[in-house]
């Protein structure tokens, strides 16, 4: 057996080893910040069962799941290298949560919830494994049901398309907001028909697709914003579709019959187009090495490792607790949620 040969071997023992601690407060942590958060992930689960807008969220965590076993190999190569700088970026979305927890803004705490997790990631592995695993572990991002507040600009948008293109087309209509009348039939762009489900699930897709397609980020941006107008711009087509067939028909319930389940094949077959429109410009993402590199002082590493997991799970719990959300520091930050909303009139 040649040096070279017994030198890999030993390199990848002390990975595994590295690995094998870290893996083990990732999974402490995990459990740490599930305790935490609980009620923030409940919340959520909550959310993606009962919204039709969010029920894609289920499929997040096999994604990312999927993501990180195909580049297992990438990743076991490097050795964690735990790092102390994101503790600094902590405290501020510390104070971001208890501020929205104060103005019971869930869908803030969710979002402080999981950057204190993605932070959490980040000094557990170090930048090196970060930067392999970055997008799966952004991807959870999605899990947070967050974007209703469009949902009055997405239904104002689709009512005033569907309106337009009526006068295009020479059809008498009365439009009052969200209420448009044709002869013979009356309709109203509700919630419902905003499209806010086509509109995030759209974006999710748009996200995995321009990231696992193009190398450059010119093109990765360009389609995530493609994905953001297509579903909007093919919203309004559905609601002006909806409405001309009520007219035809003399009918609106006839023409809004499981106008839903005809939405989502709608945008199964915008998603199709999307998808096909941006395969000739896919270029070859490059492979990350899988050559295992010698860690730097194995034995500090893992006890850094125990240090940030003890560190951040301690932050945590400390920040969830009643003396802290509701004592002098969750006071002021109430305090600064009520002169908040008192500026913006609500």
């Amino acid at each position: 057996m040649s040096t070279v040969t017994l030198n890999m071997a030993g390199t990848g023992a002390s990975i595994r080893r590295l690995w094998g601690v870290a893996i083990a407060v990732l999974v402490a942590g995990t459990l740490g910040f599930g305790i935490a958060f609980f009620e923030e992930a409940k919340r959520a689960f909550e959310v993606w069962d009962e919204s039709t807008a969010y029920n894609h969220c289920f499929l997040i965590l096999p994604i990312v799941a999927y993501l990180i076993w195909e580049r297992w190999r990438a990743l076991y190569a490097r050795a964690p290298e735990p790092t102390f700088w994101p503790f600094v970026a902590m405290v501020p979305v510390g104070l971001v949560w208890l501020f929205a927890d104060n103005a019971k803004i869930m869908e803030g705490r969710q979002l402080a919830a999981m950057t204190l997790f993605e932070l959490f990631v980040f000094a557990l592995l170090g930048r090196k494994v970060w930067r392999v695993a970055a997008f799966a572990l952004l991807y959870l991002y999605f899990l947070v049901p967050a974007g209703a507040f469009v949902t009055p600009a997405l239904q104002t948008f689709a009512a005033r398309f569907a309106v337009k293109g009526v006068e295009l087309l020479g059809i008498p209509i009365y439009s009052d907001g969200y209420n448009i009348e044709v002869p013979g039939a009356k309709f109203e762009v509700a919630e419902a028909c905003a499209g806010l489900r086509f509109l995030i699930a759209s974006v999710a897709l748009g996200t995995l697709y321009g990231y696992t397609m193009y190398r450059s980020w010119k093109r990765r941006v360009a389609f995530i914003v493609v994905s953001i107008v297509v579903p909007i711009i093919a919203n309004g087509f559905r609601v002006l579709g909806i409405v001309v067939l009520g007219w035809i028909l003399g009918n609106a319930q006839a023409a809004v019959a499981d106008h839903l389940i005809y939405g989502w094949v709608f945008f199964s077959l915008v998603s199709l187009i999307l998808i096909l429109l941006g395969l000739p410009f896919r270029q070859a993402v490059p492979a990350f090495p899988v050559t295992p590199v010698e860690p730097r002082d194995a034995g500090r590493q893992q006890i850094g490792i125990a240090v940030v997991g003890g560190v951040t799970i301690l932050f945590v719990i400390v920040l969830t607790r009643p003396f802290v959300a509701h004592g002098p520091l969750g006071l002021a930050m109430g305090a600064a949620a009520s002169a908040l909303k008192h500026m913006l009139g609500h």
